[in-house]
């Protein structure tokens, strides 16, 4: 699915995670498109199923998610859903465009590698969103492009299980000259907690029962990241 207005600026890519419903993200990436549009600015959203959508059997998709996440522990280039994303961007990309990276769940792991290879071969990120996603190593690079949100269902103060999957660690030499592992090593720098409804599947989600004062599941996370992009854009034209 494409969404885009006559001319860009920014390219999105929306990517979902395991065994998820073909119109899943469509609402968000339409509301995505109209809050750039009333801003003024001009942008084109890709949604995209990096290990396929739920019509797909969940054996392979879970077996090439296992295997992403392998890759990037051990800092290597992905060969399914990151290959898949970074495929669909040379694909559809337009010269000097920003690109912006948003994924929820496995969805986010295939961003985050996607992105660091556009960013080795000079494209330009101004973001990766990772929405529910299970912990993987964020390059150095870019980490301060990185945005990691996380939910709290506020009804019952129990949090989305996903996030608690993979590692951000990795071994670093303390200041006593030996090794030790730093469980936050390639963690990210910008985290945000929010109160969702419901659990990892309901971010998305517009409707009743997912509201919290008043307030949809969709529009906090629209809200959250939007306030997030508009101040990292305003970090970017002061440096």
């Amino acid at each position: 699915m494409n969404i885009h207005a006559d001319t860009t600026d920014i390219a999105i890519y929306v990517s979902a995670g395991f065994a998820t419903a073909s119109n899943f993200l469509d609402d968000f990436a339409s509301k995505l498109v109209s809050r750039y549009e009333q801003a003024g600015r001009r942008v084109r959203v890709h949604v995209h199923f990096p290990y396929g959508d739920w019509d797909r059997t969940k054996h392979g998709q879970l077996t090439e998610i296992i295997r992403d996440m392998w890759h990037n522990a051990h800092r290597k280039k992905s060969v399914y859903g990151g290959k898949s994303l970074r495929e669909l961007v040379e694909s559809t990309r337009g010269h000097g465009q920003k690109l912006i990276f948003i994924g929820h769940s496995a969805g986010a792991v295939a961003s985050i590698m996607a992105a660091e290879e556009c960013a080795l071969d000079g494209q330009n990120i101004l973001a990766v969103i990772q929405i529910g996603s299970p912990r993987c190593a964020i390059p150095a690079s870019l980490k301060n492009k990185v945005l990691y949100v996380h939910a709290m269902n506020p009804q019952n103060q129990s949090r989305d299980p996903i996030p608690r999957l993979g590692t951000w660690g990795g071994w670093s030499r303390t200041r006593f000259g030996i090794y030790g592992w730093n469980r936050v090593k390639h963690a990210p720098i910008h985290q945000l907690m929010l109160p969702i409804i419901g659990s990892h599947a309901d971010y998305f989600r517009d409707h009743n029962p997912y509201l919290w004062e008043n307030v949809s599941n969709l529009q906090t996370t629209m809200n959250a990241i939007w306030t997030w992009l508009q101040t990292l854009e305003k970090d970017v034209e002061y440096d």
